[in-house]
Formats: C-alpha cells, sequence, structure tokens
C-alpha cells in the first residue's frame, strides 16, 4: 500500500525525521478522517508536540501538508485547524468524487481478480459489524476506507493518494451535513456493488455513479455538526486524539 506520506515535505525540509513526521502525520490523517477530531477544533503546536512526541519543525511541516491536502486549514496569527468545507467546497469534492471514482469504477473491473473481491467482501462484512454493535466511529471509517480499499486494489499509487485525499476531505463533509439515519453510503450499498464488480461488470461503473448521487442528493445546505457526531468525539479512542479534549 502506498504510505500516507507528503514527499515535498520531507524534500524540503531534510532535518526532519522521517519516522516521525510519518508517524505524526498518518496520526493525524486519520484522526480528521476518521472524525475523531472534529471541524473547527483548533489544532495547538505545543499540544500536538506533546501528544506525538516530536518537534516544533516535525509538528509545522505536518500542518503545512495536511494544509495541501485541504484537511487544515493555516489561519495568520492564529493558527490551525481542522478544516470546515463550506457547501460551496462540499459540492465541489462529491463532482471530483465522481469524476474521478466512476472513471476508477470503468478501469478497476479488468484488474479486479478473486483475492481482490474476496478482500472488498471482507470489507462489507467489517462494515456490517460496525453497523449491528452500533459503533458509529467504525462505522463510518469502515464506509469510507470503502473506496480507499477499491482504489487501493486498483494499484495505481497516484490515484490511491488522490481518492484517500478526497475521502478524507469527505469525512468532514459527512461530520458537518450529514442526515441522521443517512444509509445511502453503507454496508448493503457496498456489498451491492461488489456483486456487480464481480457479476456484472458493464454495470459497476454506472451504479457507482448512481450511489455517489445518492449520498449528493442529501444536500449540503443545513452548516450543522450531526448528533450521531458528537457520540463519535465521546468514544474517540487513542491516547494522541484524547490529549485534545483533556
Amino acid at each position: 500500500m502506498p504510505k500516507m506520506l507528503d514527499k515535498k515535505a520531507l524534500k524540503t525540509s531534510p532535518s526532519a525525521a522521517p519516522s516521525d513526521y510519518e508517524r505524526m502525520y498518518s496520526g493525524l490523517f486519520r484522526a480528521i478522517s476518521e472524525q475523531k477530531l472534529h471541524p473547527g477544533i483548533k489544532l495547538a503546536e505545543e499540544q500536538l508536540c506533546e501528544a506525538f512526541n516530536v518537534s516544533r519543525g516535525v509538528t509545522r511541516q505536518v500542518l503545512q501538508a495536511l494544509a495541501r491536502n485541504k484537511v487544515v486549514t493555516l489561519e495568520p496569527n492564529r493558527g490551525a485547524f481542522v478544516a470546515k468545507p463550506s457547501p460551496t467546497e462540499a459540492r465541489e469534492v462529491f463532482e471530483t468524487r465522481k469524476l474521478v471514482e466512476v472513471a476508477l469504477a470503468a478501469q478497476v473491473v479488468a484488474r479486479i481478480d478473486a483475492a481482490g473481491i474476496a478482500r472488498l467482501r471482507e470489507h462489507v462484512q467489517k462494515e456490517t459489524y460496525a453497523e449491528s454493535n452500533n459503533d458509529r466511529s467504525e462505522e463510518l471509517r469502515t464506509s469510507h476506507d470503502f473506496h480507499v480499499l477499491l482504489a487501493e486494489l486498483f494499484g495505481n499509487s497516484v490515484v490511491y493518494e488522490m481518492i484517500r485525499d478526497l475521502m478524507a476531505r469527505s469525512a468532514l463533509i459527512t461530520a458537518i451535513y450529514e442526515r441522521p439515519h443517512a444509509d445511502v453510503c453503507s454496508h448493503s450499498c457496498h456489498g451491492d456493488l461488489v456483486d456487480l464488480l464481480e457479476k456484472d461488470k458493464d454495470g459497476f461503473a454506472p451504479a457507482m455513479l448512481k450511489h455517489l448521487e445518492e449520498i449528493e442528493a442529501l444536500g449540503f445546505d443545513q452548516y450543522q455538526l450531526s448528533l450521531d457526531f458528537f457520540e463519535v468525539l465521546q468514544h474517540c479512542r487513542g491516547e494522541a486524539v484524547l490529549v485534545f479534549f483533556q
């Protein structure tokens, strides 16, 4: 699997320890994409340094890299914050997802093998398990990761990184605009997609487009955190994340 690493930041800052940079970047990226750090929360440098046991220089490199990926915003004289996508940005993200993911769906059918289908079905089982256990945090994470896994199975690192970053931004959008009990990106939808990928390859790309359009149709006009999202925060895991709520 391609590494979650911003190579540009490493090249421009050779003094940074790559292991510290990658560990911190991966940890923060995951916490944001899994909605353990909610949109708008301030990412204080001092707390970040302490939480990840890294230097201030590494911390600034990571924040700059996350800002380039649009999951963090840097405000002069105020610091870094988890991004809060506007309705316009939300619509643009989904427009981009339709362009990229539908094209990916049209191409992946020629590369996917039985082992890949098995991995997708195993992943759908994880989504089902999370939903049956009312674990909303895990349900959201596995739902988004289904799309990332599909890109991984395609075997193109550039496409993988693009989808991974788009899904991180989609997680922020979900946190703000999600409708209660909305399940259009659920395990049942993904299970149907896997069935098509295995049995009706010509129907897979159109089905992916319909899937994304159904999510987009929920709308991006109500700018508020969902009740389910606050539940996610109450059950956030990982010492590095919990530091921010103490």
